[in-house]
């Protein structure tokens, strides 16, 4: 059993995940929704992410291996794109 820390249910029985935005270099975006990655399946899938459990058609929950960045594409939890929180803390100190 594995309950995401943000929706707050049990990730492989929920829909998926609540919106969170994805901090970027270039600011926040919204998250790619599961099934409508670019350059992956040309149909949507019908079936639940193989990581995270969500639905097409619904986000995926934070930490999946198989959740596109918003901004260059690839592989959202291996990208350069995404602020780690240690980013964003430096970004606030420096301004």
């Amino acid at each position: 059993m594995a309950i995401c820390k943000y929706c707050e249910l049990e990730m492989n029985e929920a829909e998926g995940c609540i919106k969170l935005p994805v901090k970027t270099v270039d600011g926040e975006l919204d998250p790619v929704v599961y099934g409508t990655e670019i350059g992956h399946e040309p149909e949507p899938p019908d079936h639940r992410c193989h990581d995270c459990g969500a639905l097409p058609g619904h986000y995926h929950h934070a930490g999946c291996d198989w959740e596109q960045c918003p901004r260059c594409h690839e592989q959202l939890i291996s990208c350069d794109c995404v602020l780690e929180e240690s980013d964003e803390q430096v970004d606030q100190t420096e301004g």
